[in-house]
């Protein structure tokens, strides 16, 4: 029981204090609508958005997605070459203030109690040395709050085919993934690569389907959130 406490307190003192240190599950909600053919063999290029040209951010990500799509198959070429052209945006919001509850761990009584000693005899006297031995219990005793900063964070991928975006024509898209995830991390950076692998857990996946992945974050040595 005592054992199951200290594990309580070290869990509850991480989150009062908001440890970042801590590994810290990633919740993304998937959803998927495509047309898509099978992706092995697949040409595509990466086409960046007008704003997002030359953005070392982009790249980076782009990089990402574009190692997820060459595990599903597909090849990476030229966009003259391509049959599909990948584009992806992404971002975070400002942040709302989430206030939530927590319970206070503590002693709540006395379970029972058992007393050692030993008697000394001196002719017809005795005196006795003992001690008493109390078993607590464990429960709530309280409770408190707390107030976090949560954050909306995204990423949508688009696959669409190169023929129609090169002609000028109604653009043709073939995939549409949109990952959503909440909290208290603010660094999009560290987000979107567990974001990233949620869309590819199921690539191209099934159309028309939700679904949810966690993604735990290693420990943060630096205690960023």
């Amino acid at each position: 029981m005592r054992n199951a406490i200290a594990a309580l307190s070290v869990l509850f003192a991480a989150f009062l204090s908001g440890c970042a240190t801590a590994p810290l599950p990633v919740e993304t909600s998937v959803s998927v609508f495509h047309a898509m053919p099978s992706p092995n063999g697949v040409k595509y290029a990466m086409v960046p958005y007008k704003e997002q040209e030359g953005g070392l951010e982009y790249k980076t990500y782009a990089q990402a997605v574009s190692a997820e799509l060459q595990k599903a198959g597909m090849i990476e070429v030229d966009p003259s070459s391509a049959a599909f052209a990948v584009f992806i945006r992404y971002g975070i919001d400002n942040g709302r203030e989430v206030v939530s509850s927590y319970p206070i761990i503590g002693q709540t009584g006395v379970a029972s109690s058992s007393t050692y000693g030993t008697v000394n005899r001196f002719g017809n006297t005795a005196t006795l040395n003992a001690t008493t031995y109390n078993t607590p219990t464990y429960g709530v005793v309280g409770s408190g709050s707390r107030s976090d900063t949560v954050y909306r964070r995204f990423l949508d991928l688009e696959i669409v085919e190169m023929s129609s975006l090169m002609a000028g024509a109604k653009i043709k898209k073939v995939y549409e993934g949109k990952a959503r995830s909440e909290g208290i991390l603010n660094q999009l950076p560290t987000i979107m690569p567990p974001m990233i692998q949620s869309i590819f857990k199921e690539f191209p996946g099934q159309s028309g389907k939700s679904r949810k992945h966690s993604i735990i974050l290693p420990p943060d040595p630096q205690g960023a959130k």
